[in-house]
């Protein structure tokens, strides 16, 4: 081989997602992950296969004691996390505008998995005195200080190319409802689905508002560099029996490369968090 060749083909895989991937691939398994690379799904609505990136899983045991209740066949208390990543380089930077707003403070309720389907529900902070993650000892949650995103756009991109963000949002909701529907739930067992995408390249928040959240005039637009962000993302469900279609909001998480570590830092905190709400949960359920 020659190493003029060995150099073109070298170049060409740095161009694509490939060394992105086997690099989280390794970060990952390092910090206890059991990864699953290149994984594949059926699209729920063409029923073709696709690929997913990266679906890593991570099982929590720590809090199994704190429920007087003999584990038998899988059912013992823990947590289990899981992250639907798909990797993505580009040298066109990614702007996201920070007009997205939830409908309610919480978590995503086809995010969980368990046959406690009132605890997906649950808000993050109490509402007129209801119950809520907050009444189940929650403390801190990344959601709950962040700026959400919506509209989004590939600077410098030719009208009508193929959009690749939208592209990674759709990849990993729909991996979510696959792997979801895929996992058995024990008495006492509770699944987190997370979609995330890892960037490499340059993020950027866009506004049309000030720092005190008055609309600029005459166009006016702020931008600024950011390493990662939440983007609000909706879609219609498949069509149920009753041949309705409802929109479901799902937030994914952008980050980039170089803040992939510390945003698995948080990812995990606030697994742990979910995790001691739920034990609450389950042991105020027995009573």
């Amino acid at each position: 081989m020659s190493n003029d060749l060995k150099k073109s083909i070298m170049e060409d895989l740095k161009k694509t997602g490939f060394p992105l991937e086997v690099l989280i691939t390794s970060e990952l398994e390092k910090r206890g992950w059991i990864v699953y690379p290149s994984c594949l799904y059926k699209d729920s609505e063409t029923s073709v296969s696709r690929e997913l990136d990266i679906h890593a899983v991570k099982v929590d045991y720590r809090y199994a004691h704190r429920i007087s209740v003999r584990p038998t066949g899988g059912n013992e208390n823990k947590f289990i996390s899981h992250l639907i990543i798909q990797c993505r380089k580009s040298i066109k930077p990614w702007v996201f505008f920070d007009n997205g707003q939830t409908r309610w403070p919480e978590i995503p309720s086809q995010n969980f998995k368990s046959r406690k389907k009132y605890f997906h529900e649950l808000m993050l902070r109490d509402i007129d005195g209801g119950e809520s993650l907050k009444s189940y000892g929650l403390k801190k949650h990344r959601y709950l200080s962040k700026c959400f995103h919506k509209s989004y756009h590939e600077a410098f991109s030719s009208p009508g190319a193929e959009n690749k963000i939208y592209e990674c949002f759709i990849t990993v909701t729909k991996a979510l409802d696959y792997f979801k529907d895929h996992y058995g739930t024990g008495t006492y067992v509770i699944h987190l689905f997370i979609p995330i995408i890892v960037f490499e390249g340059t993020l950027w928040s866009a506004s049309i508002k000030n720092k005190k959240g008055q609309i600029l005039h005459n166009n006016g637009l702020s931008l600024k560099p950011i390493d990662d962000l939440f983007v609000i993302f909706s879609r219609l469900t498949p069509m149920d029996k009753r041949k309705l279609f409802f929109e479901q909001e799902q937030i994914i998480e952008v980050v980039t490369r170089k803040a992939f570590l510390k945003k698995l830092d948080i990812l995990e905190r606030d697994s742990k968090e979910l995790y001691k709400c739920w034990t609450n949960f389950i042991s105020s359920q027995k009573r």
